[in-house]
């Protein structure tokens, strides 16, 4: 079962104006799948054989001679050699859109070498598992049970093979992750301290991050935390929300918040395996919110520090998300619940600091109606049923 993806019209775009296009993502989010539908008739060559990549890595130019039509390199951080002939290449057939076409899963890895080598000349998009409206809008059985994603959530091999058990799954996502993308990155020891750490992690979703607290908590220092939080956050584990600045003269909070990709990996991480688990679990309202986030990046384009934040002042006064178009801004509040107390929404403390610019408010929570509901004040929006705007 194929389930199409919103950024199929972004890839087909960079693809006519670029000479290299790279999709980046977690791993099994589909990059592969997608671009090889996208590009049926494209040479496809996967670098997680380890003959290729080794050849990759050591004579790059044999490898490219052998290509003579439009390639798709898959996961291309195991030959970071490759990028230097690459150029090479692109320079003498720039007008050549989309001829190479590349993936890789980390980040950490790929964006050094692209500085260095592709600067100008590649177009970088970055894929996301799948979302509420891509299910809602595929031949899934989405639409009979949609809370389901808030526990399994979007990699898609569970959505095309419902036999799959989710919790298997995510077990063996861990420990490929670990042993394949971080072996050389974490030391051996350490690997025990890192599935322990990404597990703490789990328990601190939508909270500021305090290295410290969380080095107290796994037994390693606050630096090796800060490097394990960049390491997560380059491999698309997770993301870090940065708080809302912009001209705003008053005392913030400068901490960023913690949120997981995913909510499927997330519940796995705190042993949620069915929606019953997910809604008795003390920490559903950070779970709701994750998982709103989750679908504002990816339906929305929005991406955090760049036009995604969340606010937050000395007093405690907080608007969960606040994305920012050109000279509007939408204040968003997520809520678990169904009935909204207006009392717990922070829309009139916060609206008057925005003065000069288009403020609209939203309280992201599950009412059942299958249309938004436009308020006085603020209009109410289901992420699980509804488009977001």
């Amino acid at each position: 079962m194929w389930i199409d993806r919103l950024m199929t019209p972004r890839i087909e775009q960079a693809l006519a104006s670029r000479p290299v296009v790279m999709l980046t993502g977690a791993r099994q989010t589909g990059k592969s799948s997608l671009l090889r539908r996208l590009l049926p008739q494209a040479e496809y060559i996967t670098l997680d054989r380890v003959s290729v990549a080794m050849e990759a890595e050591e004579n790059p130019a044999h490898l490219f001679d052998r290509l003579g039509s439009q390639t798709i390199l898959d996961e291309v951080q195991y030959a970071p050699s490759l990028f230097r002939e690459l150029k090479i290449l692109v320079d003498t057939d720039r007008n050549n859109y989309g001829r190479w076409v590349l993936t890789g899963s980390q980040r950490f890895v790929l964006m050094k070498h692209i500085r260095e080598s592709l600067a100008g000349r590649i177009s970088i998009l970055h894929l996301e598992t799948l979302s509420a409206k891509e299910l809602r809008d595929s031949p899934a059985p989405f639409e009979k049970k949609p809370t389901t994603l808030l526990w399994k959530g979007g990699y898609p091999e569970l959505w095309a093979n419902p036999a799959i058990d989710p919790a298997m799954y995510f077990e063996d996502y861990i420990q490929t992750y670990l042993e394949r993308d971080l072996n050389e990155i974490i030391k051996a020891a350490n690997l025990r301290d890192f599935r322990r750490f990404i597990t703490i992690c789990a328990t601190r979703v939508g909270q500021l991050l305090n290295y410290s607290d969380i080095a107290k908590d796994v037994a390693v220092s606050a630096n090796t935390i800060k490097q394990w939080i960049s390491i997560l956050e380059a491999s698309g584990i997770i993301c870090i929300l940065p708080p809302y600045y912009g001209n705003i003269n008053k005392r913030l909070i400068k901490a960023p918040k913690l949120y997981f990709s995913d909510t499927g990996l997330l519940c796995n991480l705190l042993n949620i395996n069915d929606y019953e688990g997910w809604y008795a679990h003390p920490q559903k309202g950070s779970l709701w919110e994750n998982f709103v986030l989750n679908e504002y990046m990816k339906t929305t384009a929005s991406v955090p520090g760049k036009n995604l934040f969340f606010y937050r002042d000395k007093n405690n006064v907080e608007i969960d998300f606040v994305i920012e178009r050109g000279g509007s801004i939408t204040l968003i509040e997520a809520k678990a619940a169904e009935r909204i107390d207006e009392r717990g929404l922070n829309f009139s403390k916060v609206r008057t600091v925005f003065e000069g610019k288009k403020v609209d408010c939203t309280v992201a929570c599950r009412i059942q109606e299958h249309h938004f509901i436009q308020l006085k004040s603020y209009n109410l929006v289901n992420p699980l049923l509804h488009d977001l705007a």
